[in-house]
């Protein structure tokens, strides 16, 4: 090791940090979880209809369709998908499967999805609004009050314009 200290002239390596919270792509933008969950289906669904056409033809040489099947799926799946998520943040299409999901009960909805009115859920009759202007009619005056105090509707007007009650 040299006792020389580190050039600071930007030409050492620097690990690349755009991608650091999310997956990274192993096929046409596809990463791997989601080559192992399309290759995952793809397989048991060319498996059992290979299968069911094995047991009613006896061809047995067609033991290897379910691989080659699922290779062709996870390439075009992936191109596909690729287009899917062309032009859009991390997890959109997830959040857009959710939603779908959620809208037609097939999963619990992970979203707020309300759009309108919201309401707090209080009972009470207590109101938590308020006047910006005091209310003067219900203030008690005092009895040698000089000057009339103008009611919150009118508007500022200068004070030499106010007549003694």
């Amino acid at each position: 090791m040299s006792n020389t200290p580190p050039r600071n002239d930007g030409s050492a390596r620097v690990p690349l940090t755009d991608r650091v919270n999310s997956e990274p792509a192993i096929l046409h933008g596809m990463t791997s979880t989601e080559a192992s969950w399309i290759g995952g289906v793809s397989f048991a669904v060319y498996f059992t209809l290979t299968g069911m056409v094995i047991m009613a033809t006896g061809l047995w040489q067609l033991m290897l369709a379910p691989l080659i099947a699922t290779i062709a799926t996870l390439w075009y799946g992936s191109m596909a998908l690729q287009r899917v998520k062309r032009d859009r943040p991390d997890g959109y299409y997830t959040h857009v499967l959710q939603r779908w999901m959620s809208t037609y009960g097939l999963s619990k909805a992970r979203f707020l999805r309300h759009a309108g009115y919201w309401s707090l859920g209080r009972t009470s009759e207590i109101s938590l609004t308020s006047s910006l202007s005091p209310d003067l009619e219900h203030e008690e005056q005092p009895a040698d009050a000089a000057v009339a105090t103008p009611s919150p509707d009118q508007a500022l007007v200068p004070m030499d314009s106010y007549q003694a009650s």
